[in-house]
C-alpha cells in the first residue's frame, strides 16, 4: 500500500516532564501503545499528534482520515463549560486541552472520523456544549468509576441503545467495560445522544447521528482484547477509510 492511501489516524498524546540521565528536565511527548496497535492491527497508520498552535489545525485535520482524542490522568478544564474549578477537580492541562478542543472542533466541521476515549468523549460532550460533574461523589447515587485492577480487565457491564452506531460495532446490549475516570457527564451536548449507560446511570457512550462517525466512549476498549472492543476501532478504521472514496 502506498503512502498516499494509508488510512492516516491522528491521534493526541499527552506530555510528560522526564528527567534524562544528565539530570536534565526534558519534555517527551507519550501515548500508551495500545492506541497505535489496534489501528495498525485493521489496517490503519497512525500519527502521534504533538500540541501546537491553532494556526495549524486546519493544515492537520485536512491531512488525516481520522481523529482520536486520547485519555489522559488530567481533566478538561471546567472553563469550557462555564464552571469554576472545584477543590473534587483534578490536575488540569491547559496547553493539552486547548489543543484537543481545537483539533476536535475542526474534525466535526469537516466531518472528519472521530472517536473520544475516556476524557476525549468528556471534551466531545463539553465542545458540543454540556457540562461534567467535576468529580464522581458530586452526582448523587453514583458509584466509584476508579478500578484498583489494570486496565485490561472488566470492572462494571453498560446497557446499550440498541438504536444506536455503538451497538451496530459491538452487536449487543450489554458490555463489560474498565473504568479509570472521576469525571461524569452532567449535561449532554448539542446533537449528541447518549447511547450507553452504566448500571447507576452514568452516561457511558455518547455519539452524533448524522455524523460519518462520531463516538465517545467513557472506557478504554484499546486495552480491552475481546471482539466487540476492537469492533469499535475495526468500524473507526473503516469509517476513516471509507471518507478515502470520496
Amino acid at each position: 500500500m502506498s503512502y498516499n492511501n494509508t488510512c492516516r489516524i491522528g491521534i493526541t498524546c499527552h506530555l510528560d516532564t522526564v528527567t534524562s540521565s544528565r539530570q536534565e528536565q526534558e519534555e517527551y511527548f507519550t501515548l500508551n501503545r495500545n492506541y497505535a496497535n489496534r489501528l495498525l492491527e485493521f489496517g490503519a497508520t497512525p500519527f502521534l499528534l504533538p500540541y501546537m498552535p491553532a494556526e495549524h489545525i486546519e493544515s492537520v485535520v485536512d491531512n488525516l482520515d481520522g481523529l482520536i482524542i486520547s485519555g489522559g490522568d488530567f481533566d478538561v478544564p471546567p472553563s469550557f463549560y462555564k464552571q469554576e474549578t472545584l477543590p473534587e477537580c483534578g490536575k488540569i492541562v491547559e496547553e493539552r486541552s486547548v489543543f484537543e478542543r481545537a483539533l476536535c472542533i475542526a474534525a466535526l466541521e469537516f466531518d472528519l472520523p472521530l472517536l473520544g476515549v475516556c476524557g476525549g468523549m468528556q471534551l466531545l460532550n463539553v465542545i458540543c456544549g454540556g457540562s461534567l460533574y467535576q468529580d464522581n461523589a458530586l452526582r448523587p447515587n453514583t458509584e466509584s468509576h476508579q478500578q484498583d485492577t489494570p486496565k485490561n480487565q472488566t470492572a462494571h457491564a453498560l446497557n446499550v441503545d440498541e438504536n444506536s452506531l455503538l451497538h451496530a460495532l459491538v452487536k449487543t446490549k450489554s458490555l463489560e467495560v474498565n473504568s479509570t475516570h472521576h469525571q461524569v457527564i452532567d449535561k449532554p451536548g448539542k446533537h449528541l445522544r447518549a447511547s450507553a449507560s452504566a448500571p447507576d446511570g452514568v452516561i457511558e457512550a455518547i455519539e452524533m447521528p448524522g455524523k460519518s462517525f462520531v463516538l465517545g466512549v467513557q472506557w478504554h476498549p484499546e486495552a480491552l482484547g475481546d471482539d466487540a472492543q476492537k469492533n469499535i476501532y475495526r468500524g473507526f478504521v473503516q469509517a476513516a477509510m471509507n471518507r478515502q472514496d470520496f
